[in-house]
């Protein structure tokens, strides 16, 4: 297993901390979003329950929120808890998963756009050269499953993924408002960060009902790179 990381060495503070303080998550800006401590910004997992493979700890090497690579405002989360394959070199090669959750206060019978941002900054077996590293990520809301990916390939910027699900005319008994996101990585680590749910209302606006028509009463999800 490998794990890559970079210290930063931080100079000239009192001005390091005015711009810290400054900076504003995009999350945090937009309108509606009924997502806790969406950015991190907290510097914490405040408003979030994180369970499952916690390797190395909470705020170790593997799993926690700092300030190294966010993608706005100050913070983002991290998840690099190895895969057991990644652990004891046998076993299962995706699991078990570090798991991020929230139940967030969702309203039946609505249409809720889902995003956030995810930067994969390890390699694995899809990329030429890395070695037999794998890692997993998959992502839910209200039981319904918006994503499934294995083996994703280094990335090297934010990608941001963007959903829009209709509720349920009840509440789900399983799931009712619970945001979810796993996550496995053997060579390094997933950055992410400013996660949003927002209602469309009841009808989504024009530009988003053509958007989810050929799979209304399902989902869809669109995946942009970030402009740098």
């Amino acid at each position: 297993m490998r794990k890559a990381f970079s210290a930063i060495f931080l100079f000239g503070l009192g001005l390091w901390g005015v711009s810290q303080a400054s900076a504003a998550s995009i999350c945090d800006s937009t309108s509606g979003n009924i997502v806790t401590n969406c950015g991190f910004e907290s510097g914490s997992f405040s408003g979030w329950s994180v369970t499952g493979n916690l390797y190395g700890g909470i705020n170790g090497n593997y799993v926690g929120v700092d300030n190294g690579n966010p993608n706005s405002g100050n913070y983002e989360a991290y998840f690099g808890a190895p895969s057991e394959y990644g652990q004891t070199g046998s076993g299962n090669q995706y699991g078990p998963v570090t798991t991020l959750s929230q139940t967030v206060a969702a309203l039946p019978s609505q249409y809720y756009e889902v995003s956030f941002y995810l930067d994969n900054n390890g390699c694995s077996v899809s990329d030429a050269g890395c070695g037999d590293y794998h890692n997993y990520f998959d992502a839910y809301f209200n039981g319904v499953l918006l994503t499934k990916q294995y083996d994703l390939p280094y990335s090297g910027s934010y990608d941001e993924y963007v959903f829009v699900v209709p509720t349920s005319g009840g509440t789900n008994p399983y799931n009712p408002g619970v945001l979810q996101f796993d996550f496995t990585n053997d060579d390094d680590l997933f950055y992410f960060d400013d996660v949003t749910v927002t209602s469309l209302g009841a009808t989504p606006e024009p530009a988003s009902l053509l958007l989810v028509a050929p799979v209304l009463g399902g989902l869809w999800f669109a995946r942009r790179r970030k402009q740098s």
